[in-house]
């Protein structure tokens, strides 16, 4: 998979909708309890600050993709860092990206097993799963690219649901207090906690290979994220006026609850309709963490064998998943990964405009010196 042989470029609508496909992960159903835990009372404003603050982030990736000429971020290290003291840092961010996508993966099939084959060994699950996995990323970016735009499309009806929470939402659950009655003490972690449901912006950095210089693509950027934004808050929204403070609180998916609510003529339980399809969207997660785990570790094998890293990355992906055996186990995992990867969605762009600073100022001396 390389750009050359990649004849079609990402365009905007294709950006955005990725962007809010890697987004919108397995973080939904637990984030209205999130929020009223370490937010409290009309959380929501929090959790606009907190998008703005995700919008800041991916403004920093622009000015890299800006100062940098439209350069791969590999490019821009390797510019300025030998390579052999690159290779243990790659290693180290392809796995961490490795064991996102598992947990992802892994966490959704446990979520998953709460409502349906609860008798079924979870790891059998998870290998349909990474079969799933490994059948998208053996393909070119932009094939991943079209089949978010089909998930999303098959997903995006689910917000329809809105509509038959009317009757019993009242707008003066939300109170007229604000950031008050969480059960958690206000700490940056907790804050850092509901942050976690914008993570996966950060991957747009390998995108620049795969777009025209002359498109305004950083648009789908902001675009999805604001979108996935939005759907989010209208989950918010629903659960704080359909629910109490201490109910959010106590529930451990309240998404899943809000679903119960629901009853059609012709079906007893709707989540076994919703859930299907939320593993689409959960699969291009886990599918782009495992991107830029493959895109990584070709900077340390470039002349590897067609298919052999998808197959090692898809196969340490599986492996991965025997770490959590447990629902809680998994909770503690994947927040505790959620954490590291903040801090390198936040640190990544910060370092590379470093780097870009320094080899602009190196080259005014040089040409200065001539």
């Amino acid at each position: 998979m390389t750009v050359t042989n990649m004849k079609e470029k990402l365009n905007v609508f294709h950006i955005a909708i990725l962007i809010y496909m890697i987004e919108l992960d397995i973080t939904i159903f637990e984030l209205p309890r999130v929020i009223a835990q370490n937010i409290g009372t009309n959380g929501w404003l929090g959790f606009i600050a907190l998008s703005c603050l995700a919008s800041f982030n991916i403004y920093l990736y622009w000015l890299v993709y800006k100062m940098g000429n439209g350069r791969s971020v590999f490019h821009i290290l390797e510019g300025a860092i030998p390579k052999a003291f690159l290779y243990p840092f790659y290693l180290l961010c392809a796995l961490v990206w490795i064991g996102l996508a598992s947990l992802i993966g892994k966490h959704f099939i446990f979520v998953f097993q709460l409502l349906f084959l609860q008798s079924m060994n979870p790891m059998i699950i998870f290998f349909l799963l990474c079969i799933m996995v490994y059948s998208l990323l053996s393909k070119d970016l932009y094939s991943i690219s079209k089949a978010s735009t089909m998930f999303f499309i098959l997903t995006i009806w689910i917000l329809g649901l809105s509509f038959f929470y009317f009757n019993d939402w009242k707008i003066i659950r939300f109170t007229t207090s604000y950031f008050q009655g969480a059960s958690e003490a206000p700490s940056i972690h907790g804050w850092a906690e509901v942050y976690q449901a914008f993570i996966g912006y950060e991957l747009c950095m390998f995108l620049f290979p795969y777009v025209n210089k002359e498109s305004k693509w950083f648009r789908g950027v902001f675009g999805g994220h604001w979108l996935v934004t939005f759907v989010q808050l209208i989950v918010i929204w629903i659960t704080f006026g359909f629910y109490s403070l201490k109910q959010l609180q106590t529930f451990l998916y309240p998404l899943i609850n809000l679903w119960g609510y629901v009853e059609l003529p012709f079906i007893n339980r709707i989540e076994s309709i919703i859930f299907p399809f939320f593993l689409l969207v959960n699969l291009i997660s886990t599918v782009m963490y495992c991107f830029a785990a493959l895109v990584t570790v070709k900077q340390i094998f470039p002349k590897a064998r067609p298919k052999l890293l998808e197959i090692v990355i898809t196969c340490i992906t599986y492996i991965a998943g025997f770490i959590t055996l447990t629902l809680r186990k998994s909770e503690e995992l994947l927040s505790f990964t959620f954490n590291i990867e903040t801090g390198i969605a936040f640190s990544f762009p910060i370092i590379l405009i470093i780097i870009l600073q320094l080899q602009k100022r190196k080259g005014r001396n040089t040409k200065g010196e001539t």
